[in-house]
């Protein structure tokens, strides 16, 4: 029998995990070896449990997952890395590529190929999401991006949101002041992410200081 390919899955939200698993289960070739919902507890699951493949969404509520594939790029470099993720971003999956991922996919993407992906990048191949293929690098998204000119693309409801997030608010917190749902909380922050052109908490509460937004 082929050695099955186990993976870890790190999302930071249950559903996603439980589908994630749910799809790589139905497969004879995978096997899910253990979830994590933040940065710290994914870096101590891939440690533990040393995992032939990593699903990783870029943003954890407590890091940011491109700084967890450059620990594990390091660490276990043997370890393939899939970054699934809401950003339709080509600049983010050219700087997933440089810190050490394998591949980048969105997660619209059906689960036959995301378990395609997996194989493939087992297989020592790079893969990138068919629809970023014709998509510049920057996508609009220099290395240092215009912070005001993204703000300014921010609805109003959108930039209550940034600004809580950049204090340190929880989404379900966030929830709470706003009177929406934390699905709504979470819709606006991968929203804000795209149009401000960052990939992790850390890097919002940077442009939300060097703006003024909050102060540092």
């Amino acid at each position: 029998m082929t050695k099955q390919l186990r993976v870890v899955i790190i999302d930071d939200h249950p559903p996603v995990r439980e589908g994630i698993a749910a799809i790589i289960g139905r497969t004879k070739s995978h096997v899910v070896v253990g979830t994590a919902g933040t940065y710290d507890e994914g870096v101590h699951l891939v440690q533990r449990e040393k995992p032939d493949a990593i699903v990783l969404d870029v943003t954890l509520p407590d890091g940011s997952g491109l700084d967890l594939v450059r620990k594990v790029a390091v660490e276990l470099p043997e370890t393939r890395i899939m970054i699934l993720t809401v950003h339709a971003r080509r600049q983010l999956a050219e700087r997933a590529f440089a810190a050490g991922a394998d591949g980048y996919l969105l997660k619209e993407s059906s689960g036959e190929f995301l378990v395609d992906g997996l194989a493939r990048i087992a297989d020592g191949d790079r893969v990138l999401d068919p629809k970023l293929v014709s998509a510049k690098p920057t996508d609009g998204c220099e290395d240092s991006p215009d912070a005001t000119g993204g703000l300014r693309l921010l609805s109003l409801r959108e930039s209550e949101v940034f600004r809580l997030l950049a204090v340190g608010q929880s989404v379900k917190r966030i929830a709470g002041v706003l009177g929406i749902s934390p699905k709504t909380v979470d819709n606006h922050r991968a929203a804000i992410m795209q149009k401000l052109c960052v990939g992790s908490i850390a890097e919002l509460v940077r442009i939300a200081i060097r703006t003024g937004t909050i102060d540092p």
